[in-house]
């Protein structure tokens, strides 16, 4: 049972730390920056609107940077639920062992309470 307890600690110290890194590379993959422009350059030496066009399509105001915000915001809460269940079913699992610890320590109570009863009533006749 205390192996139990130890691998879901275990479990959770391992979400904990996924959702870390998947935090801080949301930060730094998303987009609080703008997203990535990158001018091209045509075989004539002259460079291309895409640079402007990657940042109107990315840049903070358009639909591609709410959605790409909303994802990482999305993924966040969802990480920390995942987190909190993990808390959860580690704290009702510890629950769990200690009401049965319990029930076997009153079992075992009441067979001594038991025996001793019968080797009494033995010993009175």
């Amino acid at each position: 049972m205390k192996a139990l307890v130890l691998a879901s600690a275990a479990a959770l110290a391992m979400v904990a730390l996924c959702a870390g890194d998947a935090l801080g590379q949301g930060a730094s993959c998303g987009g609080r920056g703008g997203g990535t422009t990158t001018a091209g350059t045509s075989t004539g030496g002259t460079t291309s609107a895409s640079g402007s066009s990657a940042q109107l399509l990315t840049g903070p105001g358009s639909w591609v940077y709410d959605v790409m915000a909303a994802q990482q915001v999305q993924a966040a809460s969802m990480q920390q639920r995942a987190i909190a269940a993990a808390q959860k079913a580690a704290k009702d699992l510890a629950r769990k062992e200690k009401a049965q610890a319990v029930a076997r320590e009153r079992r075992h109570e009441e067979l001594y309470r038991r025996s001793q009863a019968k080797s009494n009533a033995l010993a009175m006749k």
